[in-house]
């Protein structure tokens, strides 16, 4: 195997930047060691924090990252046969081992390699600000208890998260090439797109030009096709061929190094309705509120407030409609979603209700009208948007009209 791999990759500069962070408020805390459980669930997100400090990871692939305040972190991933590969696409960690018996068993044994067994060890993965549930397997994190019970295993809540909010140039720069592939995506659905072509065979070629083009897997990639979709996308295409009067709409986390960025277009295979293109401009006016509110220090609330009562002034409904942060997972810092308002608004209280240079976000807005096809269809928009020190800016180059495919 070739000693590096051409993959995606961040400088040495920023893995110190982030360690020497992380390891400040480990300092503060109190922690002697983190204990970064990356799990590969939902798209990967679940794997975002390990891969802030260890760049392992994509296609699944565990990273379970033990990380002390002293010394060499260690990842542990699934296999041995990957082993070669991990040390070849990356330059940040070079203790890499494979799992060896139970995941807790694992953890532990080098927990007692580090002669840590009684210290105080910060956690992910547990019930915290952004996931109430967690996804650490409560088997692991029992058996865990039961093979270091000297240890203080405390629950980190949201301090990766917390750091993760505000990128760094480099970062800004990843994300950027991940929203190019978005861009290439919807241009391959306009290029393809025709009443005859089946459903799937549009999606896949969707799915081929971000791989083809750098992208990684798994990557959400939400889909529908219908005369009146829904007014949010389902996930899977059919293999129908696709009719005139056909709308699709789509929800694209394009995907690389890692990172996501987030773009939803509707597409119309022939002319819309009236109706439809009315939701549609809705999206679009709902969007431009936004983007005039965004901005370095403003708040964030009273931004999505103006934008909810644009929407409500034309008289649409929101099926979703909101902003979430974007990095190594969907759904990061800052958030505050209309239809998630309650959950959203206590993120905020741990980020803080001011947009800050360097955040970057999904603003997305999926509408229909209550009073047209019993609110049971509708359109989707969204784009990607970062905020620099003059202001907003959208992250994607596609055209932001409504998509018509053909007469």
């Amino acid at each position: 195997m070739r000693s590096r791999l051409e993959l995606p990759r961040l400088s040495l500069a920023e893995r110190d930047r982030r360690w020497e962070t992380t390891r400040r408020e480990m300092d503060r805390r109190g922690l002697d060691c983190l204990v970064l459980w990356g799990w590969p669930a939902m798209w990967d997100f679940c794997t975002a924090n390990a891969r802030y400090l260890c760049p392992v990871g994509g296609n699944a692939e565990h990273n379970i990252l033990v990380f002390p305040r002293h010394g060499d972190p260690t990842c542990f991933v699934f296999m041995p046969t990957f082993l070669d590969g991990w040390r070849a696409s990356q330059d940040w960690v070079s203790d890499i081992r494979s799992r060896r018996g139970p995941w807790a068993d694992t953890v532990a044994h080098r927990i007692n390699e580090l002669n840590l067994a009684g210290a105080r060890i910060g956690m992910d993965g547990l019930a915290g600000p952004l996931d109430p549930d967690g996804w650490l397997p409560h088997s692991v994190y029992t058996r865990l208890l039961e093979l270091l019970p000297k240890a203080d295993f405390v629950n980190l809540d949201d301090m990766l998260e917390l750091q993760r909010t505000v990128k760094s140039d480099e970062e800004i720069a990843i994300l950027e090439d991940a929203a190019k592939l978005g861009d290439m995506m919807l241009q391959t659905c306009r290029d393809i797109a025709r009443p005859g072509v089946r459903e799937s065979e549009v999606y896949g070629s969707m799915m081929e030009t971000m791989l083809a083009n750098g992208g990684e897997e798994p990557t959400l990639f939400l889909w529908a096709c219908d005369r009146y979709p829904s007014p949010h996308p389902f996930r899977l295409p059919t293999v129908r061929p696709m009719e005139a009067g056909d709308l699709i709409t789509c929800e694209i986390h394009p995907k690389t190094g890692g990172y996501f960025t987030h773009v939803e277009r509707t597409f119309s295979l022939g002319e819309p309705e009236r109706d439809q293109r009315r939701i549609y401009d809705g999206c679009v006016a709902a969007f431009d509120e936004g983007m005039k509110r965004f901005g370095p220090g403003k708040p964030i609330a009273a931004a999505m407030d103006h934008v909810r009562d644009v929407i409500h002034d034309l008289g649409l409904g929101m099926c979703e409609t909101g902003i979430h942060g974007h990095g190594l997972a969907s759904l990061e810092y800052p958030r505050y979603r209309h239809h998630a308002l309650k959950a959203d608004q206590e993120a905020l209280k741990s980020v803080g209700d001011h947009f800050r240079p360097g955040m970057v976000f999904a603003f997305n807005i999926d509408l229909f009208d209550p009073k047209w096809q019993d609110g049971k269809t509708g359109c989707v928009f969204a784009e990607t948007v970062h905020i620099t020190e003059a202001g907003a800016r959208r992250m994607h180059d596609f055209p932001m009209d409504f998509q018509v495919i053909g007469p």
